[in-house]
């Protein structure tokens, strides 16, 4: 979309009042300090567009209540936003975002916050948020309890979630290692530099209505003493047949030889 062409559309919707606008997927890099004049929009969609920032203007839409903004380049909140006390809903998936702004707490009526696909690494500012409901981050939506700093997640969080999809987020995020030693995992066997570990009542899987627990497979670098976690199957009753099935089942001896 070029200049005049969303020029023309904004002063369009300034004549007949929109309501609702979208400018979405137009590859838009900027917007007009003309847009604040659009003072009865209520719902405005600028998806799929190539936005880093947002004019002080649009600051001035005070009776948005959604704004979506996903699918840009913003890596950052923009400050003009903040004064959008009407807000409901908004929408920055699948942008940069590194952190949440302080001013985030001025959207005292938001009710839904989509972040999903955004390199944040601590939610606890959305706490200061009282009407904030749903979190969409990670794919899912996120319960309040899990709106802090992702390195402060806790490895029994997984034992009373009873939701899958949150327990396999919290399993990828807090990593099997930390598990292993947070839960005090078994050891069912050892071969070598391998040890079977068993984490029961974790993450059941039901199979024709069998209950599995996680079997993982902790491997220890002779040389580095780095350590290794992978999940394997539940039926694994060896180390050696673990490494065997992680090796594609090639036995570590002849992987060796043919490597």
């Amino acid at each position: 979309m070029t200049e005049v062409e969303l020029a023309k559309i904004l002063e369009k919707a300034g004549i007949y009042g929109y309501k609702k606008l979208r400018l979405v997927d137009n590859e838009l890099t900027s917007l007009p300090e003309s847009i604040g004049s659009l003072s009865n929009l209520n719902i405005l969609y600028l998806r799929k567009n190539q936005l880093a920032s947002l004019p002080e203007s649009i600051s001035n839409l005070t009776n948005l209540s959604i704004l979506d903004l996903g699918d840009n380049q913003f890596s950052y909140l923009p400050e003009s936003i903040f004064n959008l006390a009407n807000l409901k809903s908004l929408n920055v998936i699948n942008s940069q975002l590194t952190d949440l702004p302080t001013s985030i707490v001025n959207f005292s009526n938001l009710t839904e916050l989509q972040l999903d696909k955004n390199p944040l690494s601590d939610l606890s500012i959305l706490q200061d948020l009282p009407k904030l409901v749903d979190v969409l981050f990670f794919g899912t939506w996120l319960p309040r309890q899990y709106w802090t700093k992702l390195s402060e997640w806790k490895s029994e969080w997984i034992l009373e979630e009873e939701n899958v999809t949150i327990k396999n987020i919290l399993i990828q995020q807090i990593g099997y290692e930390r598990i292993c030693e947070e839960l005090n995992a078994m050891e069912l066997d050892s071969w070598r530099e391998y040890t079977l570990l068993e984490i029961d009542d974790i993450d059941r899987v039901y199979v024709r209505e069998i209950a599995a627990p996680i079997i993982l497979l902790k491997m220890t670098c002779p040389s580095t003493g780095h350590i290794h976690i992978l999940r394997v199957p539940p039926e694994m009753t060896s180390a050696e047949a673990a490494i065997t099935w992680v090796n594609h089942g090639i036995h570590p001896d002849k992987f060796a030889v043919q490597t």
